[in-house]
C-alpha cells in the first residue's frame, strides 16, 4: 500500500479537528491543535526506511540497537577478489548479521532479528558462535566491498515475565517483578602485542549480569564492585585462545581473593556459622548448572578443582575460544556486551612462562551503570 505523504496527512488531520475527542470506527480523532500527537501518530503508521551502508575491507561494519528495536536484513554481502593462476578472481559472496550473543538477523529462512536489541556485526562465515571476516577455505579470497541494506523497527517496550506476574515497563515496585539484568562498565589497560609501556592503551568493556540464573555470584561480584575492591587489581593469568583471568583482590598474584559476603560456605565447605570461618575463606555455592555456556564473552568465577571454592576471581573468554569443557563446572554468571574485540585482543598479549603478561593487564576501573 502506498504511504501518503506526512504533510499532506497532516493537513487532512488538522483540517477535521473540530473538538474531537473519542475514537470512532477504528479511526484515531485528535483534540484540536494536537499537533505533537499527530506527529506521533504519523511515525508510528509509517514503516522505515531502507539503510544501504557500504565500505570495504577498512572497515567493519557494525550496528547496536535498543531493546526497544528490532533489526531486518533485506542483503548482507560481500564483493571478494583474489588471485588464481595469476588471474583475477572477483565474487560475490553472502554475509551474516550476527549479535554479540550469538543470534542471526539474517538467514536462508529468516530476514529479522531473533530478539529485540543487541550488537550485531558483519561476518564472512559464521560458525560455533565465532563471526570471521575471511573465508577460512578459501585464503586467497579478500573483501574489496561488503554492503548491508537493512532497517530498524521500533516497538513498545520490554515485558518480563516472572513468578505469572507481567511487568511492561510500568516501573513497578513489586517485590515478585524480576529484577532487570545489571550492566557494568569494565576500564581495562594494556599493552598490546608485540609494544612496550609508551604504548598502553585502555579499553572500556560492557558487561551484563545475569542476576536470576547466578544470584549469589552476582550479588558478591557487585558487592566487590561497590567497595571498590577490583579497582587497581590485574589480570595475572591470560592464556590466548583461552581466557583472561583477574580478580585477585589480596594478593594480585592467583592465591587469593574471597566471596564479598557469607554465603553458607567456608572453604568451600557448608557451614551454619558464619563466626567460626576467617572472612578471607568466605567462598561462593556453585552455580553452574544454570544454563549459561562458556561461549565467547562469558564472564565465569575461577575456583580451585574442589566445589564451592569460588571467591573473587574471574575469568573472561574471547572470541575464538569455546571452553565447553568448563560447562557445568565453572560458573559463568554474565557476558559481554560491548567490547570483545578488545578482550580478544587482551587475550593475545605477551606473557611469560607462567601466562603472566609481561606488561601488567590492569583493571583502572569497575563500575555499575545506571539504568
Amino acid at each position: 500500500m502506498r504511504i501518503i505523504a506526512p504533510m499532506m496527512i497532516l493537513i487532512m488531520m488538522t483540517s477535521t479537528l473540530a473538538g474531537c475527542t473519542s475514537q470512532t470506527d477504528g479511526v484515531t480523532e485528535f483534540e484540536e491543535g494536537d499537533v505533537d500527537e499527530i506527529l506521533r501518530f504519523i511515525e508510528n503508521s509509517q514503516e522505515p526506511e531502507w539503510i544501504n551502508d557500504r565500505g570495504d575491507s577498512t572497515y567493519k561494519w557494525q550496528i547496536s540497537i535498543t531493546d526497544e528495536q528490532w533489526l531486518e536484513v533485506h542483503s548482507a554481502s560481500f564483493q571478494m577478489i583474489g588471485i588464481v593462476d595469476d588471474e583475477q578472481v572477483n565474487t560475490r559472496w553472502n554475509g551474516y548479521v550476527v549479535s554479540e550473543e550469538g543470534f542471526l538477523a539474517n538467514s536462508q529462512y529468516n530476514e529479522k532479528s531473533e530478539i529485540f536489541g543487541g550488537n550485531y556485526s558483519l561476518c564472512v562465515e559464521y560458525s560455533n558462535l565465532i563471526c570471521y571476516d575471511y573465508p577460512r577455505d578459501l585464503s586467497y579470497l579478500s573483501i574489496s566491498e561488503w554492503s548491508v541494506i537493512y532497517r530498524i523497527h521500533n516497538v513498545s517496550g520490554v515485558n518480563y515475565f516472572t513468578n505469572n506476574t507481567l511487568s511492561s515497563n510500568d516501573n513497578s515496585t513489586d517485590d515478585n517483578i524480576l529484577d532487570l539484568n545489571t550492566n557494568i562498565s569494565l576500564q581495562i589497560s594494556y599493552v598490546p602485542q608485540g609494544m612496550d609501556e609508551s604504548d598502553r592503551m585502555t579499553s572500556e568493556i560492557s558487561i551484563e549480569l545475569r542476576n536470576s540464573e547466578a544470584p549469589s555470584h552476582v550479588d558478591s561480584f557487585i558487592k566487590h564492585i561497590g567497595n571498590g575492591n577490583y579497582n587497581s587489581t590485574i589480570f595475572h593469568r591470560i592464556i590466548d585462545n583461552f581466557m583472561i583471568q583477574g580478580g585477585d583482590i589480596e594478593g594480585l598474584n592467583g592465591y587469593g581473593g574471597y566471596a564479598a559476603d557469607w554465603y553458607g560456605y567456608c572453604d568451600g565447605q557448608e557451614s551454619s556459622n558464619k563466626d567460626t570461618c576467617n572472612m578471607n575463606d568466605w567462598t561462593l555455592p556453585d552455580e553452574a548448572n544454570n544454563g549459561l555456556t562458556h561461549t565467547p564473552g562469558a564472564l565465569s568465577m575461577a575456583k580451585t578443582s574442589m566445589p564451592n571454592t569460588g571467591g573473587s576471581q574471574f575469568f573472561i573468554v574471547p572470541i575464538d575460544s569455546m571452553p565447553s569443557h568448563l560447562d557445568g563446572v565453572h560458573t559463568v554468571f554474565g557476558y559481554v556486551t560491548v567490547g570483545l574485540d578488545s578482550i580478544t585482543d587482551i587475550s593475545e598479549v605477551d606473557t611469560n612462562s607462567n601466562d603472566k603478561p609481561t606488561h601488567d593487564v590492569r583493571i583502572e576501573s569497575i563500575s555499575i551503570v545506571e539504568a
